[in-house]
Parts: structure tokens; C-alpha cells; sequence
């Protein structure tokens, strides 16, 4: 399964070694920018030479090395949460393909982004982009029985394998506050996360990571209306 051994080849990197993304990583990161932009109506820019960003106080920062970025700008607040989780991941998704590295990134220097901001906009957060020192490593997670709760009498293969997307979806602090049913009927699946803090943009990232695996196993599934 290649989205599959994408997920799991994929680790937060926040060591770059200063280059911006180029040649064929340029294009395939900047045709799925344009391509979640478009389709979710959400302000996603590439921004290139930006270093600055990731200069919280003074030159600290979590992040070293990486000039370029994602970036999301929104006027409303965090209601866009869910949506720049779910369409940010399908970049850092591409990005891994492309031979790239990335780290989403909360703890930004937003005023010193680049990104082109409307009247009433801000940057929300950023997703460092580039060339790794290495290819991270992977973290702790939480055991299958804290992320979900199978209601139907036999776990699909399909479920467990997108449930092992689910795990490994990065989310803020690793904090994994998510949590998802499978019905009775074996294919509706429901998706809840507590409000507040970053939790709507790890649901966002983890509903991505879900669902790619699982229509990639050809399963016939699908989202429990909210």
C-alpha cells in the first residue's frame, strides 16, 4: 500500500539543512498547494525564503534550518481548525513523496511571515518544508484500544490498517486526542476530538491520514455525519 508506506516512513523533521525545495520536490509541492487551496477555498501559501518565521524570541526556535513553509492564513480564527488539518496533511503527504521533510509548527513567529495577509487576516500556523539533516523518528503512540472502539463484532482488516494511519497522524504534543468508532454495521465510521487547544487541526490531520489508507484498501466505508 504506497499512502501506507508513505505514513510510515514519515516523522516530524525540525533539523533542514537550508535549501528550499527544488526542481521536481518545487513542483509537485507547489501543484498541491494550488490544488487544497483551490479546493477548499482555504488561503494555503508556499512562502520560500522565509526563515524568519521559525525565529521565535530572538534566533530561538524549534525549528532549525528550514527557510520555506506552508502557511495558513484565515480571518476566522479557529474555525478553520478541522479544515487546515485535513488539507495541510494531504501537502505533508505529497511533500514525503516528493523526497521532502516537514513539521507542523504552532509555535511561530507570525509576524514575520511572508504570507500575504488581507485585511483581518493571520497566519494560524505554519508547516516547515525542506531537506532534512535526517529523516526523524518515530514517536510513542497510544494502544489501538485508547484511539478506538470497534462496535461490530469482528475488527475489518481495512479498519485496522487505517487505524494504523490514525496512529501514526502527528498531532500537537503527541497528545493523540482523538478517538474513533466503527459502528455496528461494519462500515460507518465516527470521529470525535475535545475542543479547545489544537485539537480540530490534529482531528483534521488524522481524518486524512484515515481516510486515505482506507479508500486506498477499496473498502466500502464512510464518515458518521457530525
Amino acid at each position: 500500500m504506497a499512502m501506507m508506506d508513505t505514513i510510515r516512513a514519515r516523522h516530524s523533521v525540525r533539523e533542514y539543512d537550508g535549501r528550499a525545495p527544488e526542481g521536481a520536490a518545487l513542483e509537485a509541492l507547489t501543484a498541491v498547494v494550488e490544488q487544497c487551496a483551490r479546493q477548499s477555498g482555504l488561503s494555503i501559501q508556499l512562502v520560500l525564503d522565509n526563515p524568519e518565521v521559525f525565529q521565535v524570541v530572538a534566533k530561538f526556535g524549534i525549528i532549525h534550518g528550514a527557510v520555506s513553509s506552508i502557511a495558513f492564513v484565515t480571518a476566522r480564527g479557529t474555525a478553520d481548525d478541522e479544515a487546515i488539518g485535513y488539507w495541510g496533511q494531504k501537502i505533508v503527504l505529497v511533500a514525503q513523496e516528493a523526497g521532502l521533510n516537514t513539521c507542523w509548527v504552532a509555535l511561530c513567529a507570525r509576524r514575520r511571515s511572508k504570507a500575504r495577509l488581507a485585511t483581518g487576516e493571520k497566519v494560524r500556523l505554519v508547516i516547515a518544508v525542506g531537506y532534512g539533516l535526517t529523516q526523524g523518528h518515530p514517536r510513542k503512540t497510544k494502544t489501538m484500544d485508547k484511539l478506538c472502539t470497534v462496535e461490530c463484532a469482528d475488527s475489518p482488516a481495512w479498519f485496522k490498517v487505517a487505524m494504523e494511519a490514525a496512529q501514526l497522524a502527528p498531532t500537537a504534543v503527541n497528545h493523540q486526542n482523538f478517538h474513533v468508532t466503527l459502528r455496528p454495521d461494519g462500515e460507518t465510521v465516527r470521529i470525535e476530538a475535545p475542543k479547545g487547544a489544537l485539537n480540530y487541526i490534529d482531528l483534521g490531520i488524522v481524518k486524512r491520514n484515515f481516510e486515505e489508507v482506507a479508500n486506498e484498501t477499496g473498502a466500502r466505508w464512510c464518515w458518521e455525519d457530525a
